[in-house]
């Protein structure tokens, strides 16, 4: 029985410095789980962990990248150039230079950019034709837009493409397409700077005053980059003898501005085209040709700027 007793003691004794070692070692003990036993929030993998399932990253949706700058522009210039319009023989001026009409399908994209923004100067150009043949060129060739036909009497893109369709044969009457032309010698010089005229369409600065959009159109293009002006691309194929202004002040400096920057002169002729038609003579006389596969190339060039969100990006 004694024995017995001094065994347990014994045992007892060895327990007891058994727990004093692991704790004065510094030994821990595992901790008590406080979380959902469930979770896996917090857990890593090993080797062994059953990976009979790979984990997989979600994919991020990627956004498709924005083109290189100006390949829309080239795309436009390739519509041009595989276009009848540009091989058409205009009647008492032959063929139009190239970049002439290349010029007038990107200065349509851009105005058809603004119809899509709808501010004011899109709404001005792509208005439903007035009715008012004394003012608005639209109006006043109904019968020739019905005819081919476009539709003008409707708010929206085709009533501006068939301005355009329009103002491509005003520029052909006008200057032969010469971004570049001079004021008219034959009307004489005794005449203040503000009559005379320049540029594609002939226009001078004492049209400024007919709409508040024309002078706000000037000064955007005065306040931009010279590439907005698109002059590396109307001068393809132009040439003139002179480039003279007449008179002094800002009726000179408006003659100037329109043959240095083509873009303007087209947009300031559309805007003028809707608000007096009787700016021009090739229009009262009813001069001006509405070619209908000028029409088409514009059709085309409408199409590539509705169809993709970036090409306005690129035309602006």
């Amino acid at each position: 029985m004694k024995q017995i007793k001094r065994k347990l003691v014994l045992i007892s004794l060895l327990s007891l410095c058994v727990s004093t070692q692991v704790f004065a070692s510094g030994a821990k003990l595992p901790d008590v789980a406080t979380t959902d036993p469930t979770s896996t929030e917090g857990t890593t993998n090993d080797s062994t962990t059953d990976n009979t399932t790979t984990p997989t990253t979600p994919t991020t949706p990627t956004t498709p990248a924005t083109p290189t700058a100006g390949a829309y522009v080239d795309q436009i210039k390739q519509i041009a150039a595989n276009s009848s319009c540009l091989t058409y023989s205009w009647k008492d001026r032959g063929r139009a230079p190239s970049g002439y009409i290349k010029g007038m399908a990107l200065s349509y994209a851009r105005s058809l950019c603004r119809e899509k923004e709808q501010s004011s100067l899109g709404l001005l150009l792509s208005a439903a034709s007035t009715g008012n043949t004394t003012k608005d060129a639209l109006a006043y060739y109904a019968s020739t837009f019905a005819n081919i036909p476009i539709a003008i009497n409707t708010q929206g893109p085709e009533a501006l493409r068939a301005l355009y369709t329009l103002g491509i044969g005003l520029g052909m009457r006008e200057s032969s397409g010469l971004y570049c032309e001079g004021w008219d010698r034959s009307a004489g010089s005794n005449r203040p700077s503000s009559a005379g005229e320049a540029g594609l369409f002939q226009t001078s600065y004492d049209s400024i005053g007919v709409n508040p959009e024309l002078s706000k159109l000037y000064t955007e293009y005065k306040n931009t980059k010279d590439s907005r002006c698109m002059l590396d691309v109307f001068k393809v194929g132009a040439s003139c003898s002179s480039l003279s202004n007449l008179g002094t002040g800002a009726g000179a400096d408006f003659q100037s501005f329109l043959k240095s920057c083509p873009a303007f002169a087209a947009e300031y002729a559309m805007v003028t085209l809707r608000a007096l038609r009787s700016h021009y003579g090739p229009i009262n006389r009813k001069e001006a040709e509405v070619n209908p596969s000028c029409n088409n190339m514009l059709k085309s060039v409408q199409q590539l700027v509705e169809n993709d969100p970036y090409a306005c990006e690129d035309l602006k």
